[in-house]
């Protein structure tokens, strides 16, 4: 990432005033007690995975957005974080300890904080591409030895655990379940955030921009970047906490690789510029696979290609190209291209499903497989010819007619006119 990027990440962080976050907040406020009263129970539910998923993200971005390191390995933090609130949980069904519901996540605090020193000290020996290795290398430790570990993980059946009343309240009610979810996930959003307003946070900062000046002034980077990771890593052990008290069950899943990449995915999409970019971006991949996941099972290669095109041609994420594109005013003299534009992305989009799912469909026919049949298979509750010209031809047709959508945008956006006054294409 560019040093222009990294500053407006800074800037982020520092541009609103006081008056605007009481105004923010009071605005977050009003859509959290809202959001029950309109969308149902089930949906509800899946607004609890998108907060956590969004809490996960900016922990995350901590280690990148400040310190440039990339972290492969942080699914190690939020599974040590679901298990130890499993742990407590369980603690507090057999009556061996008393701790009010609302206060069971401060277990996955703890146990990512503990994790994050231990992991960091090793992990932060090395910079790049090393550390990036090393922190996947305990995460997969972990992932390996947690259905082996019975008494701590539970095998691979993992660890259950209901939640108990507490403070007047059964916490058996997906609403109420939401009230605990949405009030852990804004304290620890502001958390974060005035964490990269603080000297550490600041220290941080100076600390990815260049390391090797730090250490001539002075500094112990080694300490700074193992604490700025704990913290980090603490933050990750709330979601996993969060995750156990909704789910009430944890198993050796959570460590596997696929949610250290996903958080990354997740962070990149939305935008690690923007201090709110990974928590939209977490929150509407959420809520993609959720939906998605009901109708196909491409879902994850959809997800990988949103991914794939976001790094290629928006490097910013979706939020910073949205920012920029309405803080440039582009708006008032490219509207016309950007719709161009977006349908012609919509266009190929549409082309992509398509042949997606036919292939799928020709795969998984038993009747094709054995030469059986009339050679056509069922899709979208219609048959189509799996090997004719004129199957093909719609996908075909509808990829280079978006094709063509986007080259035309791209050609009028940058006119001869335009690069003589410095002014490039969207």
């Amino acid at each position: 990432m560019s040093a222009n990027q990294m500053s407006s990440g800074r800037l982020s962080y520092s541009a609103a005033s006081g008056a605007s976050w009481v105004g923010w907040t009071v605005l977050v406020l009003v859509i959290a007690v809202a959001v029950p009263l309109l969308i149902p129970g089930r949906l509800l539910a899946t607004v609890n995975q998108m907060l956590i998923a969004a809490l996960f993200a900016l922990s995350f971005n901590v280690v990148w957005q400040q310190m440039r390191l990339l972290s492969f390995g942080h699914a190690a933090f939020f599974g040590l974080g679901a298990f130890a609130t499993i742990h407590l949980m369980r603690a507090v069904a057999a009556e061996a300890i008393f701790i009010p519901a609302p206060l069971l996540p401060v277990a996955g605090m703890l146990g990512g904080l503990v994790a994050g020193l231990i992991i960091g000290y090793f992990a932060t020996v090395r910079t790049g591409t090393y550390f990036a290795m090393i922190t996947l290398a305990f995460s997969e430790l972990l992932h390996q030895i947690a259905p082996q570990w019975t008494g701590l993980f539970g095998g691979e059946a993992g660890m259950s655990s209901m939640r108990m009343p507490s403070l007047g309240l059964a916490f058996g009610s997906v609403e109420e379940v939401y009230a605990l979810v949405v009030l852990w996930t804004l304290a620890g959003g502001l958390a974060i955030y005035y964490l990269g307003t603080t000297p550490l946070g600041r220290l941080a900062y100076a600390l990815g921009d260049n390391e090797m000046r730090l250490q001539f002034l002075g500094y112990r980077t080694r300490h700074t970047k193992t604490l700025v990771f704990a913290l980090s890593a603490m933050f990750s052990g709330l979601a996993g906490g969060l995750f156990a008290v909704v789910n009430e069950n944890v198993d050796y899943t959570v460590f596997r690789a696929s949610y250290s990449g996903l958080v990354v995915i997740h962070t990149f999409v939305g935008g690690p510029g923007i201090f709110l970019g990974p928590a939209i971006g977490a929150s509407a991949l959420t809520f993609f696979g959720s939906v998605t996941s009901d109708v196909t099972r491409l879902w994850p290669l959809y997800q990988g290609i949103i991914f794939i095109v976001v790094v290629m041609f928006v490097p910013q994420g979706v939020i910073g190209f949205v920012r920029d594109y309405f803080a440039q005013a582009l708006w008032r003299t490219h509207w016309r291209q950007s719709v161009l534009g977006a349908v012609g992305v919509l266009f190929i989009a549409a082309a992509m499903v398509f042949a997606a799912e036919l292939l799928l469909a020709i795969s998984l026919d038993p009747l094709l497989a054995q030469g059986l049949g009339d050679g056509s298979v069922e899709l979208w509750h219609r048959r189509w010819p799996a090997f004719g010209i004129t199957t093909w031809l719609w996908p075909a047709a509808a990829a280079a007619i978006g094709g063509a959508l986007i080259w035309f945008a791209a050609k009028v956006t940058d006119t001869p006119a335009r690069r003589q006054n410095g002014e490039g294409a969207l």
